[in-house]
């Protein structure tokens, strides 16, 4: 796959053992955790390193590439639609409801482009000159990975991120809702709620998407069966648990369902 703002070409893989624990093992935030994970299974064409460097790239990726990767990798596992459960928000109805999306159709809809005011600038690579009321001109650069982990859970998190992604004179409210804008236009973002109607009421409803959380949740459920899995494999075929954990997950699994059925 390409990532859209980069251009950079993505080869995914699926999981082996090391793979599994390192998911159940990430961590609870899911951001902080999807960049432990992405970089074992998705790997950058022509970049060459070790684990610290993939990670590093990942992170100086801009959001929308790395949410764009994640969903990849979530239509490569296990498939194209996501189905969601919540409940009606209209306060007559309180459905439970099971919206359904493409992941195809919904990255189609994204169309990043560069506004008109806004040239790359000559003197810094990956900042961007945005001309505005005279001869004020503001720099900015699209927010990575990196630094929506720099500012995850601190106090006034979107000031301390403006701060690192935008220079201008004055950071103004005006300032910074213009380069939002820009923002916006060439970055468009992926975790943004996926809006559609009730079934029952009719009424419509924003189904909240958090690309990180959703691929970690279904990643950590995947992996979840992997000690018993490693504990039958080994005690049956008395296989070391280096053997076991090189094994991809199906292969994995299959042997583990084989055994589980010899001794039903």
């Amino acid at each position: 796959m390409e990532l859209p703002i980069s251009g950079i070409e993505v080869l995914l893989c699926t999981p082996n053992g090391k793979d599994d624990l390192a998911i159940l093992e990430a961590g609870s935030e899911p951001v902080e955790a999807a960049l432990t994970v992405l970089p074992r299974l998705a790997r950058m064409v022509g970049q060459n390193g070790d684990e610290a460097g993939a990670s590093a790239a990942w992170a100086n990726l801009t959001v929308t590439d790395f949410d764009v990767a994640l969903l990849g990798l979530r239509r490569f596992l296990f498939g194209d639609t996501v189905a969601c459960l919540f409940r009606c928000p209209a306060e007559s109805c309180g459905e439970r409801i099971e919206p359904t999306f493409s992941i195809a159709a919904f990255l189609a809809e994204m169309k990043p482009s560069l506004p008109k005011r806004v040239q790359p600038s000559e003197d810094r690579a990956g900042w961007f000159n945005l001309s505005g009321e005279g001869d004020d001109t503001v720099q900015f650069r699209l927010p990575t990975v990196g630094d929506q982990v720099q500012v995850l859970g601190r106090p006034h998190a979107f000031q301390l991120l403006s701060q690192r992604c935008i220079m201008a004179p004055k950071l103004s409210a005006r300032v910074v809702a213009q380069v939002e804008r820009a923002m916006a236009a060439m970055a468009p973002v992926v975790s943004r709620p996926v809006e559609g109607n009730c079934p029952e009421c009719g009424a419509p409803v924003a189904m909240p998407l958090h690309v990180p959380s959703l691929v970690m949740d279904e990643l950590r459920e995947s992996a979840a069966g992997i000690h018993q899995e490693i504990h039958a494999i080994a005690e049956s075929y008395h296989w070391d648990e280096a053997a076991i954990l090189a094994m991809p997950q199906l292969r994995r699994r299959a042997y583990a369902d084989t055994i589980r059925g010899q001794v039903v």
